[in-house]
């Protein structure tokens, strides 16, 4: 039987940013700031306080600061499926979520109602 890091299509980055995520629940539309544990073209796990529902869609936003990056980093907007929920802690779900897509935002050129500026780091 295969293990998880065997049905991975990309390699994975451990990263230890924080990011925002959205998703709707019941008719409303929830936000919420965690951490990425790891993210590749593919797919991202974070941790959260709160839990999205299994294959709801989400928006997630990360501030990604490197080398030769406009000042402030750049801002990675996806958009994704939720494929997996982890109980890691009792304040806190790991989630897993595939990238159905992705873009680089530049400063300044942020989306309107995207909370950005909620982005710290």
């Amino acid at each position: 039987m295969p293990t998880s890091a065997d049905r991975r299509r990309a390699q994975r980055f451990p990263l230890g940013l924080p990011l925002n995520v959205k998703w709707g629940k019941e008719g409303q539309e929830i936000e919420e700031s965690g951490e990425v544990r790891d993210i590749s073209a593919s797919g991202v796990y974070f941790r959260l306080s709160k839990t999205p529902t299994l294959e709801s869609k989400l928006e997630l936003y990360v501030r990604l600061k490197m080398e030769g990056a406009p000042e402030g980093g750049v801002l990675l907007h996806c958009v994704g499926t939720v494929m997996r929920i982890d109980s890691e802690q009792a304040e806190q779900v790991g989630v897993a979520a595939r990238i159905d897509r992705y873009r680089f935002l530049r400063p300044g050129a942020e989306l309107a109602g995207a909370f950005p500026e909620k982005i710290v780091g």
